[in-house]
């Protein structure tokens, strides 16, 4: 078999990464972004590039040979040699681009195999191999070292290598980029020495303001030549950020806030399915405001930046007309729609959130673009023929990989290289010019598995040099089997399909499917059997059923569901979309079950999710009734006020209390009404109270011994003795108790 992966691939004189050029028209199999040949390469270089594979095994003296599209992938044409600790090794020269290759290993029945150590990946002639991703070497050639960032001061080394004999020849340049501001380093800031063909920098920056800033080496030799310049992006913070300590707030930006009219378009549309003015102008009013300081966010998702469509198309019920106000029907790879904005707002946005410590992500589109896309009009065979999701034999999961979301939505054919290849050197481009923190990447499922496995490897390659983490974080839709327990049935392909994209080069996590309907959705009402030790359950199930390094998303509202408390106010017109649309709720219990669900949810390990209105508790049945333009200070009521303000305590104790985002998970109790969980461990130990009934309790349970003696309720200011194992809860409520200090 044929199969492409990435690196156990040491490049003699090589840093990986692609340059930020190339023609699109690159040919089948080579790096779009390399590009041919420098014509002004020195006339001894034959256009071949040194590329070396290794492969470590504990296994008996077997033999290695690689087979790759260089060899026509004969079986053993190239051996790897061991060096006598199970280390094989083999150097190959090779032009610079991708090439397709597996290796063969002489210790099994099939010895045909994927690169374990390489997850880069690439189809050929329909069958997936691992991808030896061979840079230009003509060219010089920066090697990212050791950093160091502390107190205001980063230092960072390199590696510079050519060709030519002296290194003496190259011309080697830093500059610090802080947002859109740019300088040069000074000579005593950068260091460089030379010993023959290599070239060693050194770069010590002190007394740097506060935020991101991002440190950019570059070289050029004597013929002109210029290196890829290498990125050391990094953060001066007084505590350094873990995305396990996030709360993301997802944000539908033309929904958001109208913060320049002078960009509002009329667009004839359904109602409720038009542009209605908000932009990022006004989101960046909100950061600088204090808006998400004030909740306790940290962490923003934005729909996508694209340009779209100017008109509108029909929606999948071929009824009523839609435009392209959220932003997954891209018509431009890189340009950012002026309906919301444009380039420079998005700089704004990007530039205001950093100077308070946020983060942004964006929201890819992966999976497809729209019928006016320069690729699609241009390059067809980047592209699925397909049937459309959903109609006659087309199923949404045995067609996930080619069906279309709509005719006018072209599906990306991620086993074409060239297209592969460009796509993620767009997503790399936005990460670099805007200062983006990383993505959130639409409908996971519906692409190649290397979409995902190739793109995370170029992020970390390109952008965690100096130990700043670019998030990335996915949309797997799947449901939930209530037949079934966590390991059986079709709970265990939920599981197993969201965790499959979860890994070092791949995913950090993913929104949590399976604990929104078998948890969440369980506050919306009073089931018998689905009451807090049913949700305790399905918390640890999905603990237990990820991998361990993963940072899941809960969440109790998204952009895609109908609103929470709309399925709880009118859950029979929950499913609207267009007529007969629920109004508001017209009493306090479905805020108060909304209240109680948050309060578990913001307990719960992961990065929760925080979708824009649901602090408020905005109302709205589904797509587009759930986006619903954002609403504050006066124009929310009485009730909403209130509602926003008890959400904001309970995600400023999420964000101020460690022990709510440890992985430390201790039921202390867990029946129909209630649930106590100790969370966190030694002082950062917090005790978790949530009350779900519609009668408030004295409830009772065996206090821990670390946690017996007075706590507080960080919530309230309440007191409580926990020597007696008994704390009062008003009808669904919450608390947060920690030992007073």
């Amino acid at each position: 078999m044929k199969h492409l992966s990435v690196l156990s691939i040491a490049f003699a004189l090589v840093a990986c990464g692609d340059d930020d050029g190339g023609a699109v028209d690159a040919a089948p199999g080579v790096d779009s972004r390399i590009g041919p040949i420098d014509a002004a390469a020195p006339p001894s270089f034959d256009g071949l590039c040194d590329a070396t594979i290794t492969y470590e095994t504990t296994a008996s003296t077997p033999r290695v040979f690689v087979g790759g599209e260089w060899n026509e992938f004969a079986p053993d044409a190239d051996e790897l040699i061991d060096d006598g600790t199970g280390r094989y090794a083999i150097t190959l020269r090779l032009r610079p681009g991708i090439h397709a290759y597996k290796l063969v290993v002489e210790d099994g029945a099939d010895p045909w195999r994927f690169d374990p150590a390489n997850d880069y990946r690439v189809f050929l002639d329909g069958v997936e191999n691992s991808a030896l991703r061979v840079p230009d070497c003509s060219r010089p050639i920066v090697v990212p070292g050791e950093t160091t960032n502390a107190a205001g001061a980063f230092t960072a080394n390199a590696r510079v290598t050519s060709l030519h004999e002296n290194a003496g020849t190259l011309t080697i340049e830093g500059l610090l980029r802080s947002g859109r501001d740019e300088r040069m380093l000074s000579a005593d800031e950068l260091q460089i020495t030379t010993e023959g063909a290599q070239a060693q920098v050194s770069v010590a920056l002190s007394g740097l303001a506060s935020g991101k800033h991002t440190l950019v080496l570059r070289a050029r030799d004597r013929l002109g030549n210029e290196s890829e310049h290498a990125l050391f992006p990094f953060w001066v913070e007084e505590t350094p950020f873990d995305w396990n300590d996030a709360i993301i707030y997802m944000a539908m930006t033309d929904r958001f806030r109208n913060g320049d009219p002078s960009n509002d378009i009329n667009l004839e549309a359904a109602t409720g399915a038009g542009f209605v003015g908000g932009d990022l102008q006004g989101l960046a009013a909100a950061i600088e405001e204090g808006y998400f300081d004030d909740l306790g966010v940290n962490a923003l998702w934005l729909t996508p930046f694209n340009q779209n469509p100017e008109g509108a198309y029909i929606d999948s019920q071929g009824r009523f007309e839609v435009g392209g106000y959220h932003g997954y029907w891209p018509t431009d790879p890189l340009a950012v729609d002026e309906r919301i904005g444009g380039g420079d707002a998005l700089h704004g946005l990007i530039e205001a959130a950093h100077a308070r410590g946020i983060r942004v992500l964006m929201d890819l589109v992966a999976n497809h673009v729209h019928e006016d896309h320069p690729y699609y009009t241009q390059h067809p065979t980047w592209f699925n023929d397909g049937c459309v999701c959903g109609t006659g034999d087309c199923d949404w999961t045995a067609r996930r990989l080619d069906c279309l979301f709509r005719p006018y939505m072209p599906d990306v054919n991620w086993r074409n290289t060239e297209a592969s290849e460009r796509f993620i050197d767009d997503a790399l481009r936005w990460l670099e010019d805007y200062d983006l923190d990383g993505f959130r990447i639409d409908a996971v499922k519906h692409v190649e598995d290397l979409a995902i496995l190739n793109l995370g490897v170029r992020v970390r390659e390109r952008f965690q040099t100096a130990g700043t983490h670019y998030f990335l974080m996915g949309e797997t839709a799947m449901g939930w089997d209530p037949s079934n327990g966590p390991y059986d049935g079709g709970n265990r392909e939920n599981y197993d399909t969201i965790s499959r994209y979860i890994g070092p080069n791949a995913l950090d996590g993913q929104f949590d499917f399976v604990l929104y309907y078998a948890a969440s959705l369980q506050f919306l009402n009073d089931e018998p059997g689905r009451g807090m030790a049913h949700v305790d359950f399905w918390s640890q199930a999905s603990m237990e059923r990820y991998p361990p390094e993963a940072i899941m998303t809960p969440y109790i509202g998204s952009h895609d569901v109908p609103r929470f408390i709309t399925q709880s106010s009118h859950p029979g017109q929950a499913g609207n979309q267009w007529e007969n649309l629920p109004p508001p709720p017209s009493s306090r219990e479905p805020y108060d079950r909304m209240y109680t669900a948050f309060g578990w949810m913001l307990a719960l390990p992961g990065a929760p999710l925080l979708y824009y209105g649901d602090e408020y508790g905005e109302h709205g049945a589904a797509d587009p009734d759930n986006r619903h333009p954002m609403r504050f200070g006066d124009e929310l009521n009485d009730v909403e006020r209130e509602q926003r303000a008890r959400v904001s305590t309970l995600l400023q104790a999420r964000r101020n209390l460690p022990g709510l985002r440890s992985r430390d998970w201790n039921t202390v109790l867990a029946n129909e009404s209630t649930l106590v969980v100790e969370r966190g461990r030694g002082d950062d130990a917090v005790l978790v109270i949530v009350h779900a009934s519609g009668q408030g309790a004295d409830v009772s349970f065996d206090v821990p011994v670390s946690l017996r003696g007075p706590m507080v309720d960080v919530l309230s200011d309440e007191t409580f003795d926990l020597n007696g194992g008994r704390v009062a809860m008003p009808a669904r409520s919450v608390r947060y108790l920690r030992a007073v200090d």
